[in-house]
């Protein structure tokens, strides 16, 4: 068995921006005491094991980079989720079970959270007593987070559960402060916007937020469509392409206040260049020629005059803080002939040529 003692002090002192020294005085030792831990000519005594633990905030066996090896713990974990799937309160009674034969395994104590804090939830009165506990379990796990943990599992996601728990146990202030307070590149915008808008407000300000992370969350669906289209095109799987493409263009239509010229044209551009290609693919030609011009049209009606206000969505009036990252391009032509490029079919691309000509 390999531990990683030496590798993980020297990580997580460089995560609490501490130099050897600083470390070393902050454990009452010589510099030169943990130069050789870090340098593995030498190990720390049990009691100094836990002083490093608790100045991490991590757990002995994290810090050691032991793990236990025991498929029993994972058949038990997979028991807890499997009751917790039928909403069968079996899973409570394994999941004290897995507490007490391992009380400081971090995926035990999560899977423990997780079903203290959904039965907690899911009861008629909200089970006060089921989530606190569910509260204290995340915070645990937050103090052993393993250091190669997927990071949907690490400390920021428990932060937001932590901060969801106490939503609902009405401490919406303390819920809310906490969101704020660990909303890294807002990573928690729209769980905030909604709380305060679960709170009642209807204030300028909330409203704004709202809009600008329904503006983040609109952009962020756009560019992930794209990438979808090109996964689909792929595959060849050319019916879901062509679903995808029209799905793009109905949804852009379904938020667009008016037919004003904007940049929701250059969207619907790059997505009627998408559905013509599935036509074109399909052996309609003269269908895939008729929307390449329409794209084209668009494209340069929008190119014309670019305009990226946000006030041209009908939910939201006077509102232009919002800007949309496309990553096809700047301009609707070269958003066209990006996606074009990325087709990668010759016949298509002469076909483009000719239309835009």
């Amino acid at each position: 068995m390999q531990l990683k003692l030496a590798e993980n002090i020297r990580r997580l002192r460089k995560e609490k921006t501490m130099t050897q020294e600083t470390l070393a005085d902050a454990l009452g030792v010589t510099v030169g005491a943990v130069y050789k831990w870090e340098a593995e000519l030498s190990t720390p005594e049990l009691p100094m094991l836990v002083k490093l633990a608790e100045l991490f905030d991590t757990s002995v066996d994290a810090l050691l980079g032991y793990e236990v090896s025991d498929n029993r713990k994972q058949v038990l974990i997979d028991r807890i989720y499997d009751y917790s799937a039928k909403k069968d309160k079996k899973a409570i009674e394994e999941a004290e079970v897995g507490l007490a034969k391992y009380p400081n395994d971090y995926w035990v104590i999560m899977a423990a959270a997780n079903i203290y804090s959904n039965f907690g939830l899911e009861e008629k009165d909200r089970n006060k007593d089921m989530i606190r506990k569910a509260i204290g379990l995340f915070e645990k796990a937050s103090r052993i987070v393993p250091p190669d943990v997927n990071p949907k599992f690490g400390k920021l996601s428990l932060h937001g559960s932590i901060a969801t728990l106490y939503y609902f146990l009405d401490e919406k202030d303390k819920a809310l402060e906490m969101l704020k307070e660990h909303n890294e590149a807002g990573v928690f915008e729209t769980r905030i916007v909604t709380m305060m808008a679960m709170r009642g407000d209807i204030s300028e300000d909330c409203l704004t937020k709202i809009a600008g992370s329904f503006w983040n969350s609109t952009s962020d669906i756009i560019n992930t469509t794209y990438a979808l289209l090109l996964f689909y095109k792929n595959r060849g799987e050319l019916g879901r392409f062509k679903i995808l493409a029209r799905w793009g263009i109905d949804y852009i239509n379904s938020i667009r206040k008016n037919d004003d010229p904007c940049f929701l044209d250059k969207l619907i551009a790059a997505f009627t260049t998408a559905e013509s290609y599935a036509f074109f693919k399909s052996g309609d030609p003269e269908k895939a020629r008729v929307l390449l011009q329409e794209a084209k049209t668009l494209g340069d009606r929008f190119d014309q005059a670019p305009n990226y206000s946000i006030d041209i969505i009908k939910l939201f009036d006077n509102y232009h803080q919002g800007s949309l990252v496309d990553i096809l391009g700047k301009t609707a032509r070269e958003a066209i002939e990006t996606l074009i490029g990325m087709v990668g079919d010759k016949q298509f691309t002469s076909l483009w040529k000719k239309v835009s000509q």
